[in-house]
């Protein structure tokens, strides 16, 4: 995850942009991540230069480098050109069903009808979402001062160490957690968990939950306790709404907020 964006200049050797999100799974080989939505630039990459009535499409590479002497051979372009994969790669299905694909009007030859071909993908006939990559750009997860403009826009005067943008988690949420889930925080910290589920659900109709569970423990020496001075006011606002930094109304979530103080009890044997 991208957590910073511009270089650290007093960095003692490399500036550290980075930190990992560990995704765990009862078995990893049945767990799969959810798709996530698809957004608009990812449909922007799709458009119809030849009005094809099926709609917007993109191309992709019709070559592999799995090489077999089968796949190779030579293909005659609108044009009149002869193109053959390049060296050391062939294409990626028989020549009967490239015939098929060019029947179709699936082959793109470029629009003078001489380039290698490509294969056209119907924005229409993909995946309803987009499968997680293993590199999150803040761009789309949030990085650090974003959370601490986030926290600052809804407690004001509230410090805390290191909040993680909602963006992060819903992140989180959107690849590993479906519309009834329970979500669970043991750090809940300044209750960001929280917010990206209340966030979360009023974006796509969920009905997720979540439990938060934090120490009361001093804020870092500045008087204030984290649970109930920061974690639980924050929830209660972005439920109920407030009014940011430049006093701009903000609507709240809504939901429900239910707050449980649990007593230490001493188990050492005697």
């Amino acid at each position: 995850w991208e957590k910073k964006f511009s270089p650290q200049n007093d960095a003692k050797w490399f500036s550290d942009n980075h930190d990992y999100v560990l995704v765990y799974a009862k078995n990893k080989d049945e767990w799969k991540p959810k798709l996530l939505p698809r957004t608009e630039v990812a449909n922007a990459r799709y458009s119809n230069p030849d009005d094809d009535p099926r709609g917007n499409w993109t191309s992709a590479d019709m070559t592999v480098k799995t090489y077999s002497a089968k796949y190779d051979y030579p293909i005659k372009t609108p044009s009149g050109k002869i193109v053959k994969p390049t060296r050391g790669r062939c294409w990626a299905m028989p020549k009967e069903h490239v015939e098929e694909l060019r029947a179709d009007n699936r082959i793109w030859f470029g629009k003078n009808g001489g380039n290698v071909p490509r294969v056209k993908i119907f924005l229409s006939e993909v995946k309803t979402g987009i499968v997680p990559l293993t590199i999150w750009k803040h761009a789309e997860a949030g990085h650090n001062q974003e959370a601490r403009q986030e926290l600052k826009n809804i407690l004001h005067d509230a410090l805390f160490d290191n909040p993680k943008p909602t963006k992060l988690i819903k992140r989180i949420l959107q690849v590993g957690a479906n519309k009834n889930a329970i979500v669970l925080d043991f750090f809940a910290g300044s209750g960001t968990t929280g917010h990206a589920v209340l966030a979360l659900n009023k974006e796509d109709g969920g009905n997720r939950q979540f439990i938060l569970c934090t120490n009361n423990e001093d804020n870092n020496g500045s008087g204030s306790k984290i649970a109930t001075d920061i974690c639980y006011p924050r929830i209660q606002k972005v439920i109920e709404g407030y009014k940011d930094q430049n006093n701009k109304k903000i609507n709240g979530f809504g939901g429900n907020l239910k707050y449980f103080k649990t007593a230490f009890v001493d188990a050492t044997p005697t």
